[in-house]
């Protein structure tokens, strides 16, 4: 969640695929803003949103070279975190297309024991992703699929509930605000199918079947096509900004609370604000839902990278009134997690996880948290693989079971933990 992002300039268009050939992100750990300005000046990089190690950049090689010179000159430490970036991409592409029949989803009408919709190892397309979560809802009577509402291009916003109809009290769990964030949706799905055949079985008899769950598991699906079709580093929705060439909106920070702090009021940056708060069509179906929905004892919110469960408050560093609760709740989530995966998140505020330049508004951790919803967290799913190694945003599909099995191990302690609240 990191923020004073500028983007890129890429993604004034959405028609021609954007190249990344010959591109690097470049980390660096500057001492302020000032040192930001410098650096940017120097090079013409673009800062990246949410790059979660130190500060980064989005640099060609020359501009790189001049970046890394500038960042010696004033002492700041600088190194390359993704060196090739078009050829991440590429291979990313090239291992999709392996891949390409798990991508398949099972129809099949038998009754006896139900099968796998999908081998969760391959990052679906919106459509396919709202094929599963409709099969997977013809597969178990405790599963109902709704829409509430639609996207700018007009693409439902599907509701998944699970355990409904019984009175019972409700989870939250949104994913897929970020776009180019696939590892978010994908784990989510994992999450979905595991928890509709688990509550089935032993629903009185696990914590998870104490609950409904509600889940968004495509919160921007405009934003992620997008990402899939065009520029797969793509940030925001697809809303086409009156009087400038640049498009969309970073949902993420077009929520109310903390509103503009840590965004931008620049449409051509990844962290655009929007014109005015819940200006988007997206934002604005889910703050519906929530003002329309009694109950909602703990909301969740999965991005990526980072490895982090993050409360509020992340745009100031004033102390929420029950920080102590959310805090003990976060450990409680991160230490179940590490037990059952050996995968650390680290709990804290966003300034407590990413430094100074993790403030950011209108974060939807905090906005639910304004809604009367007692416990509010994002999700900042992990950037490398089992083996250590370093992919960011392109973690490669082959993590899905992994993370979404971390996923389900921390919303397994969240309702563990509600239920002795």
């Amino acid at each position: 969640m990191k923020i004073w992002l500028f983007l890129i300039g890429l993604g004034s268009s959405v028609h021609s695929k954007v190249s990344y050939d010959g591109f690097s992100v470049v980390e660096t750990e500057p001492r302020g803003p000032a040192d930001v300005s410098r650096l940017t000046l120097a090079s013409s990089c673009s800062l990246l949103a949410e790059w979660v190690a130190g500060t980064s950049f989005l640099c060609s090689r020359k501009q790189a070279t001049k970046l890394r010179r500038e960042a010696k000159r004033l002492g700041i430490k600088s190194r390359f975190s993704t060196r090739h970036l078009g050829r991440q991409i590429k291979e990313e592409e090239t291992q999709a297309s392996v891949h390409s029949r798990a991508d398949q989803i099972n129809t099949s009408k038998h009754k006896q024991k139900p099968k796998r919709i999908i081998n969760h190892e391959e990052f679906l397309s919106a459509d396919k992703i709202f094929g599963f979560i409709d099969e997977l809802e013809k597969q178990n009577g405790n599963v109902n699929v709704s829409s509430i509402g639609s996207s700018f291009e007009g693409r439902p916003i599907k509701l998944v509930k699970i355990n409904g109809g019984r009175g019972l009290p409700k989870i939250l769990v949104d994913a897929g605000i970020h776009a180019r964030e696939w590892i978010s949706p994908a784990a989510t799905l994992f999450v979905l199918e595991r928890l509709a055949r688990s509550i089935a079985r032993r629903a009185d008899r696990i914590a998870t079947g104490e609950y409904e769950w509600h889940v968004l598991p495509l919160a921007n699906p405009d934003g992620y096509e997008y990402s899939r079709t065009t520029d797969r580093m793509w940030r925001k929705n697809t809303r086409k900004n009156p009087g400038s060439k640049c498009v969309g909106v970073d949902l993420n920070r077009n929520f109310p609370e903390g509103y503009g702090i840590g965004a931008s009021k620049n449409p051509c940056s990844e962290v655009y604000q929007g014109p005015n708060p819940l200006s988007e069509p997206e934002s604005v179906s889910l703050n519906s839902y929530v003002e329309a929905t009694k109950g909602i004892k703990a909301a969740v919110s999965v991005h990526s990278f980072g490895n982090v469960l993050i409360f509020p408050w992340g745009y100031t560093t004033t102390p929420h009134k029950n920080k102590s609760k959310l805090s003990k709740m976060a450990n409680f989530i991160s230490e179940h997690i590490e037990k059952k995966t050996k995968e650390f998140y680290k709990p804290g505020t966003a300034r407590e996880v990413f430094g100074s330049w993790g403030l950011a508004g209108g974060a939807t951790d905090d906005y639910y948290i304004t809604k009367g919803i007692p416990y509010s967290f994002t999700f900042e799913l992990p950037g490398k693989d089992k083996r250590g190694n370093k992919f960011e945003f392109l973690l490669p599909a082959s993590n899905i079971k992994r993370v979404g099995n971390q996923l389900h191990n921390g919303l397994f302690a969240l309702a563990t933990a509600l239920k002795k609240d």
